[in-house]
């Protein structure tokens, strides 16, 4: 039998220290105690021998529990929805002896920044209070780095797994689209929502992976060096596009040596799906959302977040045709990104093309990057893991991405890679005591009377009530929005998946900047 009262009393211990500073928790459950079921104490029953036995667990506030209903970080939420039930990965995860400690804060409803308005603590980044830890599972990458828990588990509809991943210096897993039931898990854009875990390192998040996977072996077979491995790297749309910060390029080079260094092949790949996927990918996210939330935002408005409602409500005007073409371009996409990979082990890039962005910027809180979303728009695994640090002392992050399917390979890839590293357990100094910076969110993009006149006749016979006084707010960003629909390629009659125009030139300018829709 093993004592899981160590891990489960440290991050109790480090939580009353430096949760009211890092605002990882939206709901800590109580020290393990006898009673009634559901009253808010961690089940720690064990029998000694799970694979995870003893590990600690923070689960992020979309997950249902047996100690505590998730609010989705939302007063808009159903307060009996899965009530005393486990989602299917909590309850695989604690059925292996993790014990869940609370559920962790996040984006709204797992979009967006934080809205400092709501009820809810904001998380911080847990290198500098002042930044942003990314998101949307912003404290299940956060709470790690202090020791607060072994294991965080959350879910990446467009990144939200591998954002704070990158910002917070852990490593990020989003498996392939499915691989784990997203049942119990309160939902966003189904067809892009993932399941996946953060972990200081890759092997942690792959054992916890495997069993919410339900793997028949807990963990894949890891290498001890990448002979034979052969990587991808996009050279020119990360030149062209990609908007690298000069110190996360040198990483990134740094990053691509060690992987030559233990054996890899490093060779330039194209991408011409880029920027058709990256619309695709956030057309699909607001049309679904506002499928999944429009309900409430018809009737209760006022009640969710500004990032939250001013970004998701614009989902609903998106017309059903230009959905549908999303949908086809999803295919073609991950057809010609099958085919990129054909003879490679994994495509290399920066996961995020900088660092955390201090929450008094509203400029760098606004920035979205496609590096994240387009193996979201196709639903091909992804791992994000530390690369360096900038000089200030901020994380930099390495995305390695595969086919569907090949999972534990690139896992396998990744750690390899980290093995020969040693960013992964740096560990920043104590926290300042001192007042952090305030959240300045991004305002809207400038637009015209007639423009913001025109989207609220749109949005009222959409049955959404907007006040007057916010449609200044993101009439401009629904003109961005509208540009993203130029950026889906006719697809040839014969259907997705086909040859046609998979490899042609696509224009790498940059993508208009659409705020929210990052998370």
């Amino acid at each position: 039998m093993v004592d899981i009262s160590t891990r489960g009393e440290r991050g109790r211990f480090s939580a009353d220290r430096l949760d009211e500073r890092l605002g990882v928790f939206a709901h800590r459950f109580d020290a393990p105690q006898t009673g009634e079921p559901h009253a808010g104490a961690p089940h720690t029953e064990t029998t000694g021998t799970g694979p995870l036995d003893g590990v600690t667990l923070g689960v992020k506030d979309v997950f249902a529990t047996r100690e505590a209903v998730p609010t989705g970080h939302s007063k808009v939420h159903d307060a009996d929805w899965h009530r005393g039930r486990d989602a299917v990965a909590v309850r695989r995860l604690r059925a292996a002896g993790a014990v869940p400690l609370g559920l962790t804060t996040a984006g709204e409803h797992a979009l967006g920044r934080p809205d400092p308005a709501l009820p809810f603590p904001v998380p911080r980044n847990p290198w500098d209070p002042d930044r942003y830890p990314g998101g949307s599972s912003s404290g299940s990458a956060a709470g790690l780095v202090h020791g607060l828990f072994d294991v965080g588990l959350g879910t990446d509809t467009g990144g939200s797994i591998r954002i704070p991943a990158a910002l917070c210096g852990v490593t990020g897993v989003k498996p392939t689209h499915g691989l784990v039931p997203t049942t119990g898990c309160r939902p966003l854009a189904p067809s892009l929502d993932t399941v996946g875990t953060l972990a200081r390192t890759v092997r942690d998040g792959a054992r916890a992976l495997g069993v919410a996977a339900a793997w028949d072996a807990p963990e894949p077979e890891w290498r001890t060096g990448l002979d034979g491995v052969r990587v991808g790297v996009p050279d020119r749309a990360l030149e062209e596009a990609g908007q690298l910060s000069p110190d996360c390029r040198d990483a990134f080079d740094t990053a691509l040596e060690r992987l030559r260094d233990q054996g890899a092949k490093v060779v330039s790949v194209e991408l011409p799906e880029l920027y058709p996927l990256f619309a695709a990918q956030l057309i699909t996210l607001l049309a679904e959302g506002f499928d999944t939330h429009g309900a409430g935002l018809r009737t209760r408005w006022d009640q969710y977040g500004r990032p939250f409602r001013r970004t998701l409500v614009l989902g609903g005007l998106i017309p059903a045709s230009v959905y549908v073409h999303a949908q086809r371009v999803r295919a073609w996409g991950a057809a010609g990104l099958r085919r990129r990979l054909d003879g490679l082990d994994a495509i290399a890039t920066p996961t995020w093309p900088g660092v955390a962005p201090r929450y008094d910027d509203p400029a760098g809180l606004g920035t979205v990057s496609w590096l994240p979303s387009l193996w979201s728009a196709v639903g091909f695994p992804a791992v994000a893991l530390p690369m360096g640090f900038d000089p200030a002392g901020l994380p930099l992050s390495l995305q390695l991405a595969g086919a569907p399917g090949t999972d534990r390979a690139l896992l396998a890839v990744a750690d390899a890679y980290q093995q020969h590293t040693d960013w992964h357990l740096r560990a920043p100094g104590p926290l300042p005591t001192g007042r952090p910076a305030p959240v300045v969110l991004p305002q809207g993009a400038p637009s015209e009377p007639d423009t913001q006149r025109q989207l609220g006749e749109a949005l009222r016979r959409a049955g959404v009530p907007v006040p007057e006084a916010e449609l200044a707010e993101f009439a401009g960003q629904w003109q961005l929005t509208e540009m993203l629909f130029g950026f889906l390629p006719d697809i040839p009659d014969a259907g997705p998946g086909t040859d046609a125009d998979a490899d042609a030139d696509t224009d790498l300018a940059p993508a208009p900047d659409t705020d929210d829709t990052q998370h």
